[in-house]
């Protein structure tokens, strides 16, 4: 009986020690699963702190980033640190304090810092994208603070980065969309070229394109035309240089398109100076340069001429005998600017029919040889496009007015260099001044000099020309040396008359009568092109030769036959082209080809705008962001 009380007992003691150790273990278990889930929880709360602060960096960085694009600097003042936001001394401007509501329990506290060395001129290294380019640079520092719904500290990060304004006039060809050059002849792309979205290289049979800067290509690299998959006809030879130095190229032969179009992958050879799948570049809209709206073109120009029309598409002459009338920023005519634009001291005063003026119309009720026909848009669109509604410039006369009478661009000189020259906004105020295909033109003659011919008048250090409808450029622009300045063309299409244009060439249906022969421009010229195949990318391929829009060598469109007996005249053309998407206001594409033919193009890149002081006013930037450090701080200042 003692023996078995006693193994009973032992068996009790057992049994206890048991449960207490299993109770140990439970304990621990939960100890450490809710350890565990503690850390869990604090590693989820500190990533998601983090995705708050770096959300927070990625906006303000945008944020600046946009300020640059509106042609605008980043302004204010920093506070001293996070503690000061939470103390109310927010800052001011572009780096005030600001907190990011993010929807998910957690926010960011945000400000930004300005290097105390701003701005600096710098070229872009060898080796980057974009290299050899001139950019400002303007650094900035972000701080970002994530936190929890409670208003705790989660994570404290900073970035600092480098925003560079680089200016479009800088390349030979920069594409928004698109880019497709099929040249005959030999044509030298000298200067750096970039699309943000794919390129086609279709040289004419016969023909040489040579590539001598880097390019740069945020889609895919096409060897043949996008509007047909074969490549008869386009079989000429491709070449791009392999070094960055521009003055000693060293050309790589791209491989050939004999049979239908390739995509080409492989750039190696080209040891860097072909770029592909890049980032695109964020550019101005082409809205930027509308009429009488809040853009930065229009509010900021010099001058602003209007060519009124009424609601029949008449010339309203309520105002001036023209129809052309001085407007304000907000649009209203200045009646007494208009009258001293159309009074004797602006000699040369429009009557129908003359050929000397300073501003005037040309329309499609004028008789012959006093009218403009533009045969690409009539042949396509005849019911629209009989004969262009014109407001006509005398470039030369309007300079020589300008200085006579300052008070008609507000007291400034010619040689106001407000915005690195001046700025000149010509518009067409009509019921078909937003219409996708209209017949509406701004035409500048006389323009071989931009500078007044007046005795004592001072010199234009640079000029700009604006206009969202047609622009038409007729004989030489900017080509006399000793006056050049720099200068540019932004337009919705261009247009190029040459030297032997006259206007009753528009009676001529025959193209073969319509002579031209050579002309010389010097600008960068803005200017939209039609898509191919109605769309970007592969959606635009194949549709047919008849739905090319005519790539970079449409920039200018011809209204003439270029041939002088066995001959072909040369368009001499110095400058930089630019295209920030598809025309608005013309609907035509690039052939058939019942209407002209082209002159030989003697193109090359303006080497002059490579420095930031030759580059024509008000010219249009692209910015992006170069992270240079990323940091993760542990102490709230």
């Amino acid at each position: 009986m003692y023996t078995r009380r006693n193994e009973n007992g032992l068996a009790l003691l057992s049994v206890l020690f048991l449960l207490t150790f299993m109770a140990s273990l439970l304990g621990a278990y939960v100890m450490v699963a809710h350890t565990e889930l503690s850390m869990v929880r604090s590693s989820r709360n500190s990533q998601s702190g983090f995705n708050a602060a770096e959300a927070g960096l990625n906006i303000r960085a945008e944020e600046l980033r946009q300020v640059f694009l509106d042609y605008a600097l980043p302004s204010g003042t920093s506070p001293s640190g996070v503690t000061d936001c939470d103390a109310g001394n927010t800052g001011s401007g572009d780096y005030v304090c600001s907190t990011i509501d993010l929807g998910n329990n957690h926010s960011a506290t945000t400000y930004v810092e300005e290097d105390a060395d701003n701005p600096d001129t710098t070229v872009i290294p060898p080796g980057e994208t974009f290299a050899g380019l001139s950019a400002i640079e303007y650094r900035y520092n972000v701080r970002s603070v994530g936190r929890n719904a409670n208003g705790s500290n989660e994570a404290i990060l900073d970035l600092t980065f480098q925003a560079r304004k680089v200016p479009l006039f800088q390349f030979m060809i920069f594409f928004e969309e698109d880019l497709e050059i099929f040249n005959g002849a030999v044509m030298t792309m000298d200067g750096p070229v970039h699309t943000n979205g794919d390129m086609y290289v279709g040289t004419q049979t016969g023909g040489t394109t040579n590539y001598t800067g880097q390019v740069t290509i945020a889609g895919e690299l096409y060897r043949g035309l996008k509007s047909v998959s074969s490549c008869s006809g386009y079989e000429g030879t491709a070449r791009i240089s392999d070094t960055p130095d521009r003055s000693a190229p060293n050309y790589v032969t791209l491989p050939a398109c004999s049979s239908n179009r390739f995509e080409i992958t492989d750039v190696e050879n080209w040891l860097g100076n072909i770029d592909l799948g890049i980032e695109p570049v964020t550019v101005p809209s082409p809205e930027d340069m509308d009429a009488f709206s809040d853009g930065e073109f229009w509010q900021r120009a010099d001058l602003r001429l209007a060519l009124r029309l009424d609601a029949g598409g008449n010339v309203d002459t309520t105002n001036s005998p023209t129809g052309v009338e001085v407007v304000n920023a907000a649009g209203t005519t200045d009646t007494a600017l208009t009258t001293l634009l159309h009074s004797g001291s602006c000699p040369g005063l429009v009557q129908e029919g003359a050929g000397s003026y300073v501003v005037g119309n040309r329309n499609a009720t004028d008789g012959a040889g006093e009218r403009l026909r533009l045969y690409r848009e009539y042949q396509l669109y005849p019911a629209i496009n009989n004969y262009q509604q014109t407001l006509e410039v005398d470039m030369g006369g309007l300079l020589n007015c300008l200085h006579s009478e300052p008070t008609i661009m507000g007291g400034k000189s010619l040689s106001d260099d407000t915005e690195d020259g001046l700025v000149f906004f010509f518009a067409i105020d009509g019921p078909a001044a937003s219409s996708s295909q209209n017949n509406y033109s701004i035409r500048i003659r006389n323009g071989d000099s931009l500078q007044s011919s007046l005795g004592g008048a001072p010199d234009v250090e640079g000029l700009t020309v604006v206009t969202d409808q047609g622009l038409v450029i007729w004989g030489d622009y900017n080509s006399v040396a000793a006056d050049w300045v720099p200068a540019a063309l932004m337009a919705d299409t261009t247009w190029l008359l040459s030297n032997d244009w006259d206007d009753i060439d528009s009676e001529e249906a025959d193209r073969y009568y319509r002579d031209g022969d050579e002309t010389t421009v010097m600008a960068a010229v803005l200017s939209a092109i039609r898509r191919t195949g109605g769309v970007n990318g592969e959606g635009g391929q194949d549709f047919g030769a008849d739905t090319n829009g005519g790539g970079a060598i449409n920039v200018f469109r011809f209204n003439e036959w270029f041939r002088d007996g066995g001959s072909i005249p040369d368009f001499h053309y110095t400058g930089s082209m630019v295209s920030l998407g598809a025309p608005r206001r013309s609907q035509s594409t690039w052939g058939p080809f019942t209407y002209y033919s082209a002159p030989d193009r003697d193109w090359s890149f303006e080497d002059r705008f490579n420095d930031p002081e030759n580059l024509p006013p008000m010219t249009p930037v692209f910015v992006y962001l170069r992270q240079e450090l990323f940091v993760r701080e542990y102490v709230v200042d």
